[in-house]
């Protein structure tokens, strides 16, 4: 992971927030989804590519908030409603609300396209 002061600021800014949602450390949160196989350094490293230092931010948000989701999921035995998994995400108090959660989905949209571009002009 490339190390420069201010993306190690946002590094800093989900430590703090994986340590209010989940207790633990960013550090630790990356440990553990690694072991499974997802880096989450290097979807943060891809967004910031993609969008700058907002997507990146909003990445890691949303990533402390989907995690934190199947969790709570799992620990209620249904999947939740949009309603209620924005209501939740908004709730965690991390910055998220809907028009963050909105930005980060068209973000998210249009980087997914940009790589299907791109591999399609790959295979050419």
């Amino acid at each position: 992971m490339e190390k420069n002061r201010f993306k190690q600021n946002l590094y800093d800014e989900f430590d703090a927030n994986c340590y209010k949602v989940f207790g633990v450390s960013g550090t630790r949160v990356h440990e553990v989804l690694s072991e499974r196989g997802d880096d989450l350094y290097d979807l943060f490293e891809e967004s910031f590519d993609y969008g700058g230092a907002p997507f990146m931010r909003l990445k890691m948000l949303m990533s402390i908030a989907r995690l934190e989701m199947v969790y709570y999921e799992t620990k209620i035995g249904r999947e939740l409603s949009q309603d209620e998994m924005d209501e939740r995400f908004e709730g965690l108090g991390i910055g998220l609300n809907a028009d963050t959660i909105a930005e980060y989905a068209n973000l998210y949209h249009s980087q997914l396209e940009e790589a299907e571009r791109q591999e399609e002009v790959a295979k050419q």
